[in-house]
């Protein structure tokens, strides 16, 4: 195995604590292995399947992340692939200076950021595991959601062994596209979950649905062709641009965690409806996947136990 090294310095302010603090916390972290200072996961490279890991690059100042990427015969082409995955995951490139000067128009979730600067909307490996994640969650808690993902990887991902330690790779779209029902079910996958995901592993290897391509488009167009594919709504494809894409001003409002943690912030006395989210939401228009991602991180990290006051 070779071990190659980088660093990536963030623009702006960046909480790579409050990351790390969010992933451990998360129901979809699988693939991936998080501890107070560490990320780790595999990721496919040029050369094939690598553990890129991520910390605080000790010291720095301004604060700077230190990559790895370790692989058999590693080269520059796999450690740019992970320095590109770095990036994109965490968003380091993003200047979120704008987000904050949007939330001067909610004090609500302003006291949030206040206290918890410089969060940003993790991504979740690359958009087709987003998805396969989004349907997967889908009408069901957290806990067995993840309990689905988990099975999944062990049933039907790869492995890759890595200083003696086995580590499970997400599977490809070409893997589900091969699988049935019948393959699912003994899972406890439901059959209409099973349909979906099939779906659409065989819309990506049948029919050449490009996600990636969709970053390029408007957030309304790219939802547009999504919802066309069976089992894809509206909070699943605003879930995926937001989680899987980098969209930085799209929020899953139907998302039931928001409608809670959000109606108990504002003093609604119980769950917002999707129409309040979405007009609360438009006070940080221009950033409400930033806005979304706080209040999913406050909800997770029990930040809320009553109405916020804003005087």
């Amino acid at each position: 195995m070779t071990v190659l090294r980088a660093t990536v310095t963030p623009t702006g302010s960046f909480a790579f604590d409050l990351a790390l603090r969010y992933l451990r916390s998360s129901p979809s972290t699988i693939v991936e292995r998080v501890d107070e200072t560490t990320y780790a996961r595999p990721i496919r490279t040029p050369n094939g399947w690598g553990l890129v890991r991520v910390r605080r690059a000790p010291g720095a100042r301004p604060l700077r992340l230190a990559i790895e990427i370790e692989a058999a015969r590693a080269k520059s082409v796999d450690l740019e692939a992970a320095i590109h995955f770095v990036r994109r995951t965490f968003q380091t490139d993003v200047d979120a200076r704008a987000f904050a000067r949007a939330i001067r128009r909610d004090p609500v979730l302003a006291a949030i950021v206040r206290r918890h600067p410089g969060l940003r909307p993790i991504q979740i490996g690359e958009p087709f595991e987003t998805i396969m994640w989004a349907i997967i969650g889908q009408q069901i808690n957290t806990t067995f959601a993840a309990k689905l993902k988990r099975a999944l990887l062990e049933r039907h991902g790869g492995t890759l062994r890595i200083g003696g330690a086995t580590y499970r790779t997400f599977p490809e779209p070409a893997v589900i596209a091969r699988l049935s029902r019948s393959d699912l079910r003994p899972l406890q996958f439901s059959r209409q979950k099973a349909d979906y995901m099939v779906g659409v592993a065989r819309a990506i290897i049948e029919h050449g649905l490009d996600l990636d391509a969709l970053a390029a488009l408007p957030a309304e167009q790219a939802i547009e062709r999504l919802v066309q594919l069976p089992g894809v709504g509206r909070w699943t494809a605003e879930y995926l641009l937001m989680r899987g894409l980098g969209f930085p001003d799209v929020i899953p409002a139907a998302d039931g965690g928001l409608r809670k943690v959000m109606g108990l912030a504002y003093g609604l006395g119980r769950n917002a409806t999707e129409d309040e989210v979405r007009g609360i939401a438009e006070r940080w228009n221009g950033w409400r996947s930033f806005g979304a991602f706080y209040w999913w991180f406050a909800l997770q990290q029990g930040l809320v136990t009553r109405s916020i006051p804003t005087g």
